[in-house]
């Protein structure tokens, strides 16, 4: 028996009691999300450890369903006048050293090969053996597949392969790399795979093939986005799907004939809910389950047809920003601390308090411009005095070019005047030096106050 028949029959057996039956709601698709994920470069398209069918331009475009939450992904399929179809005007690309059919099937440990990562599959949830396939946009734990995490390819790249940041391609594969960890579920499939998949073939369409996950999957982000396939091409990439969802068992009616799933195919026809009643009326389509490239333009976030344009909100990653709002050449930028968009008036950098009895005033963490009240000093002593680098990431060196006999009293101290750390400076072939380790401390600013002789010197420096 058909697989399709089967479930048919399954649906049409259960007996004719309507007294509360309701009928579903359609809206548990969102849509479907095409993300174009990379596009390969010269370097990559070089590559011959995982395939010579790359070409320089390829897009790589990952596919999502959108689902509203607690609704779950059950089958991606073709059936009877229903046809599951990919295809490229040219080719698609396999990965001949490490690819695989199944995106749970990608060893992890071979993510960081070549163009693996790159490779064409089909999903349900998973984009290795240990991580779930999510939007880059999503992706909170950084990459591991490309730049220093790559290995370079068959020619040995410095700096490694995956690291083109063009093509509207989003973010960077150097940065987010769609990968979270995670052990998604095996996926069970009946009928034909995709000869997509494994030869250099540029179409497929079935109707008796299917691919899912016993019991349905949810996303493993709040979103509820599953992925469910992967493709390569330097062509026109399209497709048309057919996918059945599980309905959260709370919204499930409570008559015996309810519903506990909806069906959406990329063409409803009349037969398929005509003169049907209760058998045909969780059947829906949805204008995103046909999809070409040729007609989709991608947003800032490298999503085709996405809502990320210039001029709407983002988050540029700065906490001391506000407004932040994508450009016209897609940069997530926000208003510094005087209101200007991109301006550089932010923590660490000169200002003006308006104060005249303050010197090196800077904005602080909050948009405060702060400056430090003068401190009386001795003639020359500000020349004598060099603290490098300002701003620093950890450690600072205090160097006092001074032939006096000392003792040399140096203290760092936070923008209150509080002492965190004091030194008496040792001797040096260039006079007194000593060096402070800022790594433990919050990025801001902090104070030296060098003392030579009785008569004190201050320096502001930076921790970024």
């Amino acid at each position: 028996m058909r697989y399709t028949t089967f479930l048919a029959t399954l649906l049409l057996s259960i007996p004719c009691v309507v007294a509360q039956y309701t009928p579903p709601d359609g809206s548990g698709l969102e849509g479907i999300i095409v993300e174009r994920y990379y596009q390969a470069d010269a370097n990559d398209a070089a590559d011959e450890d995982g395939s010579l069918e790359l070409m320089e331009g390829a897009i790589t475009y990952r596919i999502f369903v959108d689902m509203l939450p607690g609704y779950e992904l059950l089958t991606v399929g073709g059936y009877v006048d229903h046809p599951l179809t990919f295809s490229t005007t040219t080719t698609f690309f396999n990965n001949d050293d490490r690819g695989e059919d199944f995106g749970r099937n990608i060893n992890d440990t071979y993510l960081d090969n070549n163009t693996v990562a790159l490779d064409s599959w089909i999903t349900i949830g998973a984009a290795s053996d240990a991580h779930w396939g999510v939007l880059k946009t999503e992706d909170t734990d950084g990459s591991i597949i490309g730049g220093s995490n790559n290995d370079g390819g068959s020619n040995a790249v410095q700096g490694g392969l995956l690291v083109n940041t063009g093509g509207g391609t989003g973010i960077p594969l150097i940065e987010a790399d769609g990968l979270l960890e995670g052990m998604p579920p095996q996926v069970v499939s009946v009928g034909e795979l995709p000869t997509i998949l494994t030869s250099g073939t540029s179409s497929y369409t079935s109707d008796d093939f299917a691919y899912a996950v016993l019991g349905g999957l949810a996303g493993p982000t709040p979103e509820n986005k599953v992925l469910i396939g992967q493709f390569t091409t330097d062509g026109t990439f399209e497709f048309c799907l057919n996918i059945w969802l599980r309905i959260p068992a709370e919204v499930v009616c409570d008559d015996p004939n309810c519903h506990t799933n909806l069906e959406y195919y990329a063409q409803l026809l009349p037969a398929d809910t005509a003169g049907k009643a209760i058998s045909g009326d969780n059947k829906f389509t949805h204008p995103t389950l046909c999809f070409s490239s040729a007609s989709g333009v991608p947003d800032c976030e490298g999503v085709l047809n996405g809502p990320a344009l210039p001029g709407t909100a983002c988050d540029d990653g700065n906490a001391d920003t506000s407004n932040d709002v994508y450009s016209e050449g897609c940069a997530c930028i926000g208003e510094d601390c005087n209101g200007v968009l991109g301006g550089d008036a932010l923590p660490g950098n000169p200002c003006d308090d308006g104060d005249p009895l303050t010197e090196n005033d800077v904005w602080l963490t909050g948009c405060e411009c702060d400056g430090t009240v003068g401190i009386t000093e001795r003639t020359g002593l500000a020349a004598l005095v060099n603290v490098f680098p300002n701003p620093t990431k950890d450690h600072v060196q205090v160097v006092v070019a001074t032939t006096g006999q000392g003792p040399v009293n140096i203290a760092l101290q936070d923008v209150l005047g509080q002492v965190l750390e004091s030194k008496v400076a040792g001797h040096a072939s260039n006079g007194w030096t000593c060096s402070f380790d800022l790594s433990g401390q919050a990025a801001g600013v902090y104070l030296v106050r060098i003392e030579v002789d009785g008569v004190a010197h201050t320096e502001r420096i930076t921790k970024y």
